[in-house]
């Protein structure tokens, strides 16, 4: 009866924290100058998010923002859509993971991705207007999947809200230095 009561009494606060903590991730960044436009003035680039699992943990690994048209985006992870004018756009994007409770590795890692030439990629498109893309990855391993250290490099291309593909996985595709 008493954990009843209890978990009746923390019930409220932890919706209001899982909502919180919800929106946290689906910030919107502005990338152009000037005052908000309305959602039918802007083109709108969503990162993707993939589920790993391995034989005890589930994580989140997604794609992220590092840049737009060469201008640097403070605190990356705190945004999943960005909104640009219509017209030709650098996306700069890393891949990131979600490494469960360790976070405190959270920034060390953003550092890591989107310094590192295979895990991050800047791609170029022409973003129309009301248009909404999702910048997709395909990650590729050395030995195990499970194996987060064993990443060798992320293939990147952009879709667009039909699925269709508007920049390719061949000109997202990581190409090592010989």
């Amino acid at each position: 009866m008493r954990f009843l009561t209890l978990l009746l009494t923390l019930l409220p606060k932890l919706l209001v924290l899982a909502l919180l903590s919800g929106c946290a991730d689906s910030y919107t960044y502005k990338a152009y100058l000037g005052a908000p436009r309305e959602t039918l003035q802007v083109a709108k680039i969503k990162g993707s998010q993939y589920v790993r699992r391995d034989t005890i943990n589930r994580y989140v690994d997604a794609v992220k923002f590092y840049g737009i048209d060469g201008k640097s985006i403070e605190n990356s992870l705190g945004y999943n859509v960005v909104e640009v004018a219509p017209g030709f756009h650098d996306v700069a994007v890393y891949f990131y993971w979600d490494m469960g409770s360790q976070k405190g590795l959270a920034s060390a890692l953003v550092s890591y991705a989107s310094a590192r030439e295979s895990l991050n990629r800047i791609l170029r498109f022409n973003a129309r207007v009301g248009m909404t893309y999702s910048v997709k990855a395909k990650p590729f391993f050395t030995g195990d999947e499970e194996d987060i250290t064993s990443l060798s490099h992320v293939d990147f291309w952009i879709e667009d809200q039909n699925g269709i593909v508007i920049v390719s996985k061949e000109a997202g595709r990581y190409q090592p230095q010989s």
